[in-house]
């Protein structure tokens, strides 16, 4: 039995990538939080998601409706970002996607953007927990999914929803997103790290470290603002 969505649209879906008007506006009255001087380029697609098992739905086992009060607070931007959704830019774009998911009557997936990061036409989907720092730029059409959004078998029959696998996606500060790539569940990339152009990444990335392909390799190893700063520092102590 196939499973029921249920979705609220923050703004109306239809008005995605069209000029930005009141957004920030729109999406504190549905609860999302929004920090200080951050700027919003066309009009992004926001929603909350219920995923719901049918035959559930049918016993009367779970509620029957979507209760978007779950969802408060699920999805939280910081302060000095920028989110790009629109039309203009140079590059292929295309609206930024947030979506945070319920299933059945479980807890809410839970979407938190650190300060100072630039969304560029990025869809983030978080069944569980999606985390990015501060810092973090992402190329245009970037893909962040901490679940695949269905069972590997027993799809369309009983209990699907309530098989759906998820785990948590971190993505520390400073990191770099290129264009295109795609970033799975379970997933962390630490502090510095750069992701090529349409790469998959599909287990964790260290700290200060370059990866590209499908599935993602390392392929060289960056050093850190610190350690460079240390570099000189013991330079400088050995001049004197």
């Amino acid at each position: 039995m196939p499973c029921e969505y249920q979705n609220i649209y923050l703004i109306p879906p239809e008005l995605a990538a069209s000029p930005a008007q009141n957004v920030a506006e729109n999406l504190l009255k549905h609860q999302v939080r929004i920090g200080v001087n951050t700027h919003f380029s066309g009009t992004p697609r926001l929603a909350y998601t219920r995923v719901i098992d049918k035959e559930l739905l049918e016993a009367g086992l779970v509620a029957l409706d979507i209760d978007e009060t779950q969802f408060a607070g699920s999805i939280v931007i910081g302060s000095q970002c920028y989110i790009e959704s629109g039309n203009i830019p140079a590059f292929h774009n295309l609206p930024v996607k947030l979506s945070t998911v319920q299933i059945n009557d479980g807890p809410v997936g839970q979407i938190r953007i650190g300060d100072r990061v630039v969304l560029q036409g990025v869809a983030i989907l978080a069944y569980q927990r999606v985390e990015v720092g501060n810092d973090v730029i992402f190329g245009p059409m970037v893909t962040i999914m901490d679940s695949s959004g269905h069972p590997l078998l027993g799809r369309g029959q009983a209990g699907e929803a309530a098989r759906i696998r998820s785990a948590p996606v971190r993505i520390a500060n400073g990191a770099w997103i290129g264009a295109g790539a795609t970033i799975l569940k379970g997933v962390s990339i630490g502090e510095g790290a750069v992701i090529g152009t349409q790469a998959v990444v599909s287990e964790d990335v260290p700290p200060f470290c370059v990866v590209t392909g499908n599935p993602a390799r390392i392929v060289k190893q960056l050093q850190s603002d610190a350690k460079v700063d240390a570099n000189l520092s013991e330079k400088m102590l050995a001049v004197c």
